[in-house]
């Protein structure tokens, strides 16, 4: 019996499995019936781009995918604070590696920095403005190393389900978009389980990486940056001078060298990394402006300037000497505004 014979039976039977329903159970099944009724129409007719278009499935296509760089741009010039090379790199790298419809490889950052810097706020502000299913797309995967990679003695195991995942999810959507989370923890030699994925080899095993993103979020090399902030602003000069020349090969060597999932990788060996990205520690300008973002989403009233200063003062600040940066970034602001504001 072929397909549309199963159809037409489909729709003969569908009212008598009605006559015993009550009127909710009826709306339900009726309901989930006229969805499943329209795919097998949609599939018997040949439009396999049916349930893509109408959201009963993610594809990887134009309407799932829509690289926002406006967007992108916008959030990262006016929701990220004290990150003017991080602003400038990820913009322009992001734009880049998505412009070009056949890119020599995938897209490789490293976020380097402090707690609550903004390392996973970036990534996350990539993410929302390249698929219309933000953090939920079944093409963004986040992997945080002392969940997922917890036992070195392991990484043999790791390295062979890694690379099995990956192969499965890039085979789905060539656009897909890997975060690594605290990268500093996970077991020395298994991100050298993605250099295949990162070269510039065209294909792997029949599936294309190179219009991939990968991102790596650390906290190594944060005491070197928060060094090289304080002595700019010991001389008196503003932080906004620093280059990412200034910054990078420092950064490249600190993750080799250091305790880490970089140390003695492949991936820093080859230059398969692009751009190794700063993020400075966070003054108190910076993180004010934190504070008021919070206050604005909590839609609560504007706070007095000893209300602000309160919230300041709940924070740990570094060198203790001066105070000059937020210890935790804004990573615990939304706890802190909540205990004035909720007063």
């Amino acid at each position: 019996m072929d397909k549309v014979h199963l159809l037409w039976i489909f729709f003969y039977l569908l009212p008598h499995c009605f006559a015993f329903l009550d009127p909710i159970s009826m709306g339900v099944v009726v309901g989930t019936a006229a969805t499943s009724a329209l795919v097998m129409v949609a599939e018997l007719s040949g439009l396999s781009s049916f349930r893509c278009k109408t959201n009963l499935m993610e594809c990887c296509d134009k309407h799932n995918i829509k690289p926002n760089m406006t967007g992108l741009q916008h959030d990262l010039r006016t929701k990220l604070y004290g990150q003017h090379l991080v602003e400038k790199t990820v913009y322009r790298a992001v734009k880049h590696h998505l412009a070009n419809p056949n890119p020599s490889k995938a897209l490789v950052m490293s976020f380097h920095g402090w707690t609550g810097s903004g390392k996973n706020y970036v990534a996350q502000m990539i993410v929302k403005n390249l698929y219309r299913k933000n953090l939920e797309s079944s093409f963004v995967h986040v992997f945080n190393a002392e969940v997922d990679f917890k036992h070195q003695q392991n990484v043999g195991v790791y390295k062979d389900q890694l690379q099995s995942w990956l192969h499965g999810n890039v085979s789905k959507c060539g656009r897909s978009i890997f975060i690594f989370d605290e990268i500093d923890h996970m077991p020395v030699g298994l991100v050298d389980a993605l250099k295949p994925y990162m070269s510039n080899e065209p294909v792997v095993h029949g599936v294309d990486y190179r219009k991939t993103i990968f991102i790596f979020l650390s906290n190594t090399g944060g005491q070197e940056i928060n060094k090289k902030c304080y002595e700019t602003w010991q001389l008196g000069n503003s932080r906004s001078g620093i280059k990412l020349s200034d910054m990078e090969e420092m950064l490249e060597q600190v993750a080799f060298n250091e305790k880490s999932g970089l140390k003695n990788s492949g991936v820093v060996e080859r230059n398969l990394i692009d751009h190794f990205v700063p993020f400075f520690p966070l003054e108190r300008e910076h993180v004010e402006s934190c504070v008021k973002d919070e206050v604005r989403r909590l839609n609560a009233r504007k706070l007095t300037p000893s209300e602000m200063q309160e919230i300041m003062d709940e924070l740990q600040w570094m060198p203790k000497t001066v105070r000059l940066y937020s210890k935790s970034g804004c990573k615990k602001i939304a706890q802190k505004v909540g205990l004035v504001v909720l007063d």
